[in-house]
Formats: structure tokens, C-alpha cells, sequence
């Protein structure tokens, strides 16, 4: 029973504002970033920053567009990726038969294939997989391809969270590696793409999952973990300090939580993607499975048992605990461990908590009608509603409304006059707010796409 926020879909509406409302006409500004022809929907990529947007322009399938202006022209292009700050631009393009990687309007070298680009998070780094001539792959950082082998493990490639560092796993002569800043650790059996290669924050360290002698293990530097039939998440704590992931020793048996190598309770299950440590790394919840209910485990103490569990975040604080509870055709969240009221669905990736911890807020389902709930308050509802955030300082909440054919934001219950055809947001990301009182999103109307910076009265 999950409901999609709209994190980043073109969304249409056909009623009107809620009754009792009253329209605000906020500050606004607005820059044209070019045409948006509805055919280029499909292709469209957002920067993280939100305020540039590329795509492959309709009919070409050879050019991209980026913030209105068209980029050199190639047989073929794919793989748009933007930098974290939106100030680069990268994509795969074709053309005679070769492939390039073209970052910032300039090609690299061409290669039989490329793989999609990825930037390290300070953007000073893109990397990609190429095929060579000779069937070999490599790994290329800033347009220099490094040491050829045979497979690149997935195509998967792991900048560390500052960008300075770089993992990848590789096959040669049918043993696997895990490569980090060209140095070679193993070789291993297999190397688990399911994991894939984490750093700690401060890059200093970096673990994987490794098949040796038919088991597998996790690898910490070239260190390696005692042996499981199976592993699923692996996480660092965000100081680095501590290292969790899920293991079961048989293929039938149960599954624990391992912190530091020391197992937990089994379960029959643990959640996919639910291992978690709190912002301070001292507290670590997971969802579990518990003869066919679930829970959610926090600092080792369960949780009520539910027919599902989901959602789980702690507060930027570390101090709160949230998650969603379903059971039956009801969802709830739950917080602090005291049961909200429910509803027919809580918004998948809607959950937010203010910046000082105290405030929670989601986007809930009942019927058609869709709404914030803000501190447990259901708040006036519409066709649909989207990226719900606080601003900076916790006082003010804000979102994405669709009614009446029109698409506006609200803040504190109060919607903005100026209304477009759509509104869009980088994916995964909530409302992008600037300053305690301004926020940013891209708007669509009349066929023109607009960057729109909002301030708050």
C-alpha cells in the first residue's frame, strides 16, 4: 500500500482549491531556460542543485539541450548526468561508430562502448567503463583510462563520499578484484554487486563483499570477515567508527544484523535496504521479520508487530524515530513509538522531519484525497501533492500542489496565486530551499521551461 509522492513525475490535476482557502500572491522570479516541447518529456534529467535541465532534443536523437541551448550534434546520445552542483554536464554519444564521453561540450577519446558517466560528489572527477579495441574494459577518470581488464565487475564504479577516492571491481584471468585508486585487493572468487563497495565518510576506508573458497565475506581494506552463505546490506555508521551489515550462515536459516562482528538477535528476515545507523552513528534500527509480522529494531529493543514496515528514518538529531506501519489495507506512521491515526497510504519517500528535530510531516492517501500531514494535523487536501519540506529554519512547511488543471506550491496551508501546467524536482529530492525563507523548483507553462525562485512573506 504504498502511494507515490510524485518525487519527480509531470502530474495534471482537475479539481478545484480547497474550499476555505485563501490565494497569496508570494514573491516570485522567474528564468526561462527554453522550450520544453512535451515529445522531450521522456528524456529530461533535472541537476541535484534544481535549477538546469537537459534533454535529447525531439527527433534528433543525436543532440542535447541544455537549459534551452543545443549542444553539438552526434548519431546518438545517452546517459545525461548532471554534477551534484548542477554546474556540469556529462553524457555517452555516438557517432561513426565510436563512442565518446562528453563532459562540459568536450569528447573524450572513442571507444568501441562506453558506460554511463558518473561524477565524484565534489565534481571534480567523472569516471566511466570503456570497451577497448582489443575486448578489454577500463576504467576512465577525467579522460586518462586506467589498467585493462578483462570485466569490469557490473559496469559499478564508487566514488568516496568527499570524490577523492575511487573503488571498482574487476575481473582478470577469471579472478575478481576489488580495485581502489588503482591499487588491486584480492584476488577474490567473486566480488557481491549486491553490496556493491562502501567507503567510510572520510574515505579513509572501504569494504565490500567478497566470494572466497565458496562463501562469502565481508572485506575491510584486506582484511576479511569470518564466512556467510549469504549477505545483504553493508553499511557504515556516518563517522566511520562502526560497520554493519545482514548474514545468514545457512541458505535456510535465519538472518542477524552484524555491528562491529558482533551478531545480533536472528530473524526470519531482514529488510531489504532498512539497516540504518542515526546521523551521530550511535543508534542503528532495521526492519525484521518475526514469523511472518514484522518490526522495526531499534538499539536492539523491537518494536510492535506489523504486517509491514517501512519508511524508517531517525531525526537529523538522532534523538526521534520514525517509520510506517502497515496493517491490513491501513498504514500508519508511527513515531517516537506512539501510533499516528490512519490512513489508506503514507507516501513513499514523503517522511521529513524539520531540520531542529521537533516537527514531523508526511504526505497521506485516503480516498482520491491526497494531503500533508504536519505534526499529526491533516492539512486541506487536493488531487495530488508533492515534495514536502520544511524550510531551514522549522517554522515554515511547503509543497507542490495539483488542482484545477494547474500545478502551485503552498506554504502553510496557504497556495500560491501564480500557477503552471507542471513542476518538477531533481529525483529523490524534497523542495530546494535556498535560505530560511526561499525555495526552488523548475516549472513548465505554455511549452517554455522556467527555473522559479520563491520567497516566503
Amino acid at each position: 500500500m504504498r502511494v507515490n509522492s510524485g518525487t519527480w513525475a509531470i502530474v495534471l490535476l482537475a479539481t478545484a482549491v480547497a474550499a476555505g482557502q485563501t490565494e497569496v500572491n508570494r514573491r516570485h522570479t522567474e528564468t526561462l531556460l527554453g522550450p520544453f516541447p512535451a515529445e522531450v518529456h521522456d528524456s529530461v534529467v533535472l541537476s541535484p542543485d534544481g535549477r538546469h535541465v537537459a534533454y535529447i532534443e525531439s527527433g534528433s536523437g543525436g543532440r542535447v539541450v541544455l537549459d534551452g541551448t543545443p549542444q553539438r550534434d552526434y548519431d546518438r546520445v545517452a546517459a545525461l548526468e548532471f554534477s551534484a552542483d548542477g554546474s556540469r554536464l556529462a553524457y555517452a554519444a555516438q557517432r561513426d561508430g565510436r563512442w565518446f564521453v562528453v563532459v562540459d561540450d568536450r569528447e573524450s577519446p572513442g571507444y568501441v562502448r562506453v558506460g554511463p558517466p558518473q561524477f565524484s560528489a565534489d565534481g571534480t572527477k567523472v569516471a566511466h567503463v570503456a570497451l577497448l579495441d582489443v575486448d578489454k574494459r577500463t576504467v576512465v577518470v577525467n579522460g586518462k583510462p586506467g589498467r585493462s581488464y578483462d570485466v569490469i565487475s557490473a559496469g559499478l564504479i564508487e566514488f568516496s563520499p568527499a570524490g577523492s577516492r575511487l573503488a571498482y571491481g574487476a575481473v582478470r584471468e577469471g579472478k575478481c578484484y576489488l580495485v581502489v585508486d588503482s591499487e588491486e585487493f584480492g584476488p577474490f572468487d567473486d566480488l557481491g554487486t549486491r553490496t556493491g563497495y562502501r567507503f567510510t565518510a572520510d574515505g579513509t576506508r572501504v569494504a565490500c563483499v567478497a566470494l572466497v573458497d565458496d562463501a562469502l565475506r565481508v572485506v575491510l581494506g584486506d582484511k576479511q570477515g569470518p564466512p556467510h552463505y549469504d549477505v545483504g546490506d553493508l553499511v557504515f555508521s556516518p563517522d566511520g567508527r562502526r560497520m554493519a551489515y545482514t548474514a545468514r550462515q545457512e541458505e535456510n536459516g535465519p538472518w542477524r544484523v552484524v555491528v562491529n562482528g558482533k551478531e545480533q538477535k536472528p530473524y526470519d528476515s531482514i529488510g531489504d535496504g532498512s539497516l540504518r545507523f542515526s546521523p551521530d552513528g550511535n543508534r542503528i534500527a532495521y526492519s525484521a521479520q518475526q514469523q511472518s509480522r514484522w518490526l522495526a529494531v531499534v538499539d536492539g529493543v523491537e518494536g510492535e508487530l506489523h504486517d509491514g514496515v517501512a519508511e524508517m528514518q531517525f531525526s537529523p538529531d538522532s534523538g526521534r524515530f520514525t517509520y510506517v506501519a502497515q496493517d491490513g489495507d491501513q498504514e500508519a506512521v508511527v513515531v517516537d513509538g506512539e501510533r499516528q491515526r490512519t490512513f489508506d497510504a503514507i507516501g513513499g519517500g514523503s517522511l521529513v522531519f524539520s531540520p531542529n528535530s521537533r516537527r514531523l510531516g508526511y504526505i497521506a492517501r485516503t480516498g482520491r484525497a491526497r494531503f500533508v500531514v504536519i505534526d499529526g494535523n491533516r492539512k486541506p487536501r487536493y488531487d495530488m501533492v508533492a515534495y514536502l519540506n520544511f524550510s531551514p529554519d522549522s517554522r515554515h512547511y511547503a509543497h507542490v500542489a495539483l488542482s484545477g488543471g494547474e500545478t502551485f506550491t503552498v506554504v502553510d496551508d496557504r497556495p500560491a496565486a501564480h500557477r503552471y501546467k507542471s513542476v518538477w524536482n531533481p529525483p529523490g529530492e524534497k523542495l530546494l530551499f535556498d535560505y530560511r525563507d526561499q525555495f526552488r523548483y523548475i516549472a513548465v507553462k505554455e511549452d517554455q521551461i522556467y527555473l522559479v525562485e520563491e520567497k516566503i512573506d
